[in-house]
């Protein structure tokens, strides 16, 4: 569980709008899984009262256990409860697939800077074994990828282990062109547009079931690493859901070159106590920090805190392995896919520097 705290020094950087969400709720047969888990916020939002605002934990079935009890809802702390598919039903019947506005109300700020900083960006190491990790020192170091100029072999595997996770108030959807897969084609368009090779996997792994997409997602990882053994970098794309406990949706936004953009966050796993089969995370890591690093020069603004967390995320795959979560559940399609474009940009400047 993860927690949305109160900010005290950036109040004047807020945008907060509450508006009316008139959305199309697209429903999936009985069965396919209730809202998708996304990675929690856990990061200060730098406006306005954020008591009982939560967000659901990504879980991969990995992660050592917590040291500490998890806070209850409703705590005066603002404490944030967690709703996360390791919880769901063993059968794999769960509740309705889609998510409805329950008032109508979406809220719409940016999430701000905390944690640790580096540089000009920032990360939240919520770990337990790594809380002196020197971030400075770890993004100095180079990742360990190499990509070939000009190669239309595929280096860089984008996927989706949520792949019907979707946009627009709609919690998930079987049309892949409303889903993290559109926001997935905009990044790829931007890495071959650098003559970066990439293959874009659409193979769908949390429908009809949800319990077991990273099982099956890593599946599709390994049989496109071994028809594609060029491949050095993969992406597995998501999108976020925050809610409030009244029912509003938390909408996380920043402007870029004059154009609204859906913040995105990347998660680096790490083996925290040695116990994930987790041998190269640092790898991994130093791969995210330099993304975020560009991300901070490019687009100010549209990353959150990487989250350095004591998990794996299929990320043992490879040495340049990372989730990143682009938007909520209450970003519009359009907003997902232009950061799609410019996290493309960014990560396509990153990669023609490891050759």
């Amino acid at each position: 569980m993860k927690q949305l705290g109160r900010s005290t020094a950036v109040v004047a950087a807020a945008v907060l709008t509450v508006v009316g969400c008139c959305c199309a709720v697209t429903r999936l047969p009985a069965g396919a899984g209730g809202k998708t888990a996304a990675a929690a916020a856990g990061f200060i939002i730098p406006a306005g009262n954020t008591d009982g605002f939560f967000s659901e934990e990504e879980q991969d079935g990995t992660g050592s256990a917590p040291k500490t009890p998890a806070s209850s809802a409703g705590a005066s702390s603002g404490a944030a409860t967690v709703s996360s598919a390791s919880q769901s039903p063993s059968s794999g019947q769960q509740s309705p697939s889609s998510t409805e506005v329950e008032n109508g109300k979406v809220l719409e700020l940016s999430v701000g800077n905390s944690g640790t900083q580096v540089g000009d960006f920032w990360v939240k190491n919520s770990t337990d074994e790594h809380k002196t990790i020197d971030f400075a020192k770890e993004l100095a170091e180079a990742p360990a990828v190499k990509i070939q100029k000009n190669s239309t072999a595929p280096q860089v595997l984008i996927y989706h282990t949520h792949t019907t996770e979707s946009y627009d108030c709609v919690a998930r959807s079987t049309d892949l062109t409303k889903s993290v897969c559109a926001v997935g084609d905009r990044i790829a368009e931007q890495l071959q547009a650098a003559g970066i090779g990439v293959l874009h996997d659409k193979t769908v792994h949390d429908y009809p079931a949800y319990d077991g997409s990273y099982d099956r997602s890593i599946v599709t990882m390994q049989n496109d690493i071994k028809k594609y053994p060029g491949i050095q970098v993969t992406l597995d794309i998501h999108r976020d859901a925050m809610h409030r406990d009244d029912g509003t949706m938390l909408k996380t936004t920043s402007v870029v070159g004059g154009r609204k953009a859906a913040q995105l966050m990347v998660l680096a796993g790490c083996d925290d106590d040695g116990t994930l089969g987790f041998p190269n995370w640092e790898c991994n890591l130093r791969l995210a920090l330099r993304l975020q690093k560009q991300l901070a020069v490019d687009a100010p603004g549209l990353a959150r805190p990487i989250d350095f967390c004591a998990r794996r995320y299929n990320e043992n795959v490879t040495k340049g392995s990372l989730l990143i979560e682009i938007g909520t559940d209450a970003n519009t399609l359009d907003e997902a896919e232009y950061s799609g474009t410019l996290l493309g940009q960014s990560l396509a400047k990153v990669l023609q520097s490891l050759t």
